[in-house]
């Protein structure tokens, strides 16, 4: 049984609005210009520089191709434990991904 606080904490997690990432970054690289660099920027910045294929590092990441393609695009976020597995496969500081 949830305590009322705790159903207070639910709801208001419940009722938050989201923003798409991609709206978060045209956001700051519009303020920022081109001193900002999404994480996709570095995504994409350290997988070719491994010279290795989407499709590679998604099947080494366990995940779809797809998914790491949208990643690139920030049409999805990275989170922090994919972030770090990729930081392990490309050899790379994992907060750049975030």
């Amino acid at each position: 049984m949830l305590l009322n606080s705790e159903t207070w904490l639910m709801s208001e997690y419940c009722d938050e609005n989201r923003i798409p990432a991609k709206m978060l970054h045209d956001d700051t690289k519009q303020r920022h210009c081109n001193a900002y660099q999404t994480p996709g920027y570095y995504l994409r910045l350290y997988r070719l520089g491994a010279e290795i294929t989407q499709e590679k590092l998604a099947e080494k990441m366990g995940i779809r191709q797809h998914h790491l393609s949208e990643m690139e695009h920030n049409k999805h976020p990275i989170g922090k434990a994919i972030a770090k597995k990729l930081a392990i496969v490309l050899k790379c500081d994992y907060h750049q991904f975030l």
